[in-house]
């Protein structure tokens, strides 16, 4: 099997990870192929695997017809909306990511930046360094224990996010079509003090948070995003932040990334936002890489014995 790496040279790739995937019987072939196509095209053109790593699209549905030999797309990490999912499935190309290299990682930042958001801490952290003492007392009105936490979107990263909060005592609920136990968006929206998101985007979760479910979502409840930014619709957000017809929110991720600071939900101070790091942890790069390179060895093995 070939895999071609098509978004860095190999120097990035640690030497361990490396030989492993080639004593592992794969040819591996690594190169920064940019924003052109004929490059891809021309790097990639012999490869059974094509390997990203990156949010950045670096193939389009297009391309697909002038790789023939191409039999996967594979993304290190989590999410594959940048992939051109639809034409691949058409030509029988396995579409593959590594969501389990940084799950631990998101649900514990999606965890912190709840408790942060429910106790103000980046708020209490300005007003403690300028002098300012407990003026903010009388906002915190959120308590965590015994409270309700509604988990849109129900695969590893959400139930993690549970069993992560499970010593609050809270009563958890989830809204997710594939799970046979799933409440109804809106009745989630309805009940629920504190919302997380953990959906993919697809054309059918694309602002799935909009203003009519906004408007369901009971006054004064927290929203956290550490899927995609695209999931929520933002201006829609800011209005409902603004009139503080909800409590708060917290963003790892926003439609434009880099973030635009000129969206108005950077003017709120009901709003935390961190620049889509929840993947990123201490043990990131090791879980990063081994999880890659398992990765790669089993599609050899599947694509071996399809043959």
């Amino acid at each position: 099997m070939i895999a071609a790496f098509v978004t860095h040279e190999e120097s990035v790739i640690p030497p361990e990870i490396r030989a492993r995937i080639r004593n592992g019987g794969i040819t591996l072939k690594c190169h920064d192929c940019g924003k052109d196509p004929r490059e891809l095209i021309r790097f990639a053109g012999d490869a059974d695997v094509i390997w990203f790593w990156g949010d950045e699209v670096r193939i389009t549905p297009e391309m697909l017809d002038d790789l023939p030999k191409c039999r996967a797309l594979f993304r290190s990490g989590s999410g594959v909306d940048s992939l051109p999912c639809e034409r691949a499935k058409e030509l029988g190309i396995r579409i593959c990511n590594t969501p389990e290299s940084i799950s631990e990682a998101v649900a514990e930042h999606t965890v912190t930046i709840l408790l942060a958001l429910a106790r103000l801490i980046p708020q209490e952290d300005r007003n403690s360094r300028t002098g300012r003492w407990r003026e903010l007392q009388n906002s915190l009105n959120w308590h965590i224990t015994g409270r309700t936490l509604g988990l849109v979107g129900y695969g590893r990263i959400a139930r993690l996010v549970e069993k992560m909060l499970s010593g609050f005592s809270m009563n958890v609920i989830h809204y997710d079509p594939f799970t046979p136990d799933s409440t109804p968006l809106d009745d989630l929206l309805g009940c629920a003090d504190f919302v997380t998101l953990h959906c993919p985007l697809t054309p059918e979760t694309k602002h799935l948070i909009n203003a009519e479910r906004l408007a369901r979502m009971k006054p004064g409840a927290l929203l956290v995003n550490t899927s995609r930014g695209g999931v929520i619709d933002e201006q829609a957000l800011y209005d409902v932040l603004k009139a503080h017809r909800i409590g708060g929110a917290a963003l790892d991720v926003m439609e434009q990334e880099p973030f635009d600071t000129s969206s108005p939900l950077f003017s709120l101070d009901n709003v935390i936002f961190t620049p889509h790091l929840a993947a990123f942890s201490a043990d990131f790069e090791k879980n990063f890489w081994n999880y890659s390179a398992d990765k790669l060895l089993t599609l050899q093995k599947e694509l071996t014995s399809a043959d």
